[in-house]
């Protein structure tokens, strides 16, 4: 039975001494015993016109009113914006592969407003907005904004619960290419350097050199935030454009007209969270920093 607010009711003999919660269960069929606290706490139950506090002893007559409840407001959903343009790698009912470009934020926060990349994905998914905030929207791991490439996204619970696990479990393999300043101590090899304090993990393979500029295959066997930037800045060569953790390499970012991080998440590998097929998307390298890439070849 659904209870329909205001409503009201006399107090009769059988009520003296009672306690107004256990009362009001009582007397209105379908109110919750949670929800009958929280109206006593606010003073929305009146006896007689006086407000009743919890615990308190009726007495044996009187007139009893109870208000509905003031409107507060809920916990902020991403405003849902069009406008937002989405390069779709897939989509089925469960998950989404989306390529995104750099200089688009993930999710709304200061400085961003609703031009964000969750702002479009709930424009076009509305569906999203009901796995609420503790599931992100959806969003089931992040790039930094100025870092370009494909990011996976769960479409319903159970996806979002399984590729959780897969993450936390490293069993999604993720490929980073990047432009650095100087080179690592060695054509390739692994970095284990704790980030904020935790375990983390990555690889390296030198691909090109050009110059005092490095272009550089990545592999995160873990996913710290900043994690590649974080091991690349230890070893001596920070990514171009790096303004937290390389910030030497500005000069050198600006001379080859790169006026972002250059970095590019560049393949994902997964297997579905609910179908368990094998999935596999790779984004090509983008043209700013082939574009850069290339100035840095000439010299």
């Amino acid at each position: 039975m659904t209870l329909e607010l205001p409503a009201s009711f006399q107090l009769r003999p059988e009520h003296a001494g009672k306690r107004a919660e256990k009362v009001l269960l009582r007397a209105l069929p379908g109110l919750r015993e949670g929800f009958a606290l929280m109206l006593l706490h606010r003073g929305k139950v009146l006896l007689d016109g006086r407000p009743l506090r919890r615990g308190e002893r009726l007495p044996r007559a009187g007139r009893v009113e109870v208000q509905a409840p003031d409107p507060r407001p809920g916990p902020r959903l991403p405003v849902a914006n069009p406008d937002v343009p989405l390069t779709l790698r897939h989509e089925d009912a469960d998950v989404l592969v989306v390529e995104k470009p750099a200089g688009l934020a993930m999710h709304p926060g200061p400085g961003h407003g609703a031009n964000t990349l969750q702002n479009g994905l709930v424009a076009r998914y509305p569906e999203l907005l009901d796995l609420g905030r503790a599931r992100g929207f959806g969003l089931v791991q992040r790039l930094d904004r100025d870092t370009s490439g494909l990011v996976v996204v769960a479409r319903s619970a159970r996806a979002h619960e399984a590729l959780v696990a897969a993450f936390t479990a490293r069993e999604v393999t993720k490929r980073y290419r990047a432009l650095v300043l100087g080179a690592p101590p060695a054509p390739e090899g692994t970095v284990d350097a704790p980030v904020d304090g935790r375990e983390a993990t990555s690889r390296w393979e030198v691909l090109g050199r050009a110059g005092e500029v490095s272009l550089l295959r990545l592999h995160p066997l873990t996913g710290r935030k900043h994690q590649l930037r974080v091991h690349l800045a230890g070893l001596g060569c920070p990514i171009l454009g790096d303004r937290t953790h390389g910030p030497a390499t500005l000069p050198v970012a600006r001379r080859l007209g790169l006026p972002r991080l250059a970095l590019h998440a560049e393949a994902l590998a997964l297997r579905h969270p609910v179908s368990g097929a094998p999935l596999a998307f790779e984004a090509p390298w983008p043209p700013d920093l082939e574009a850069a890439w290339r100035r840095a070849q000439e010299g």
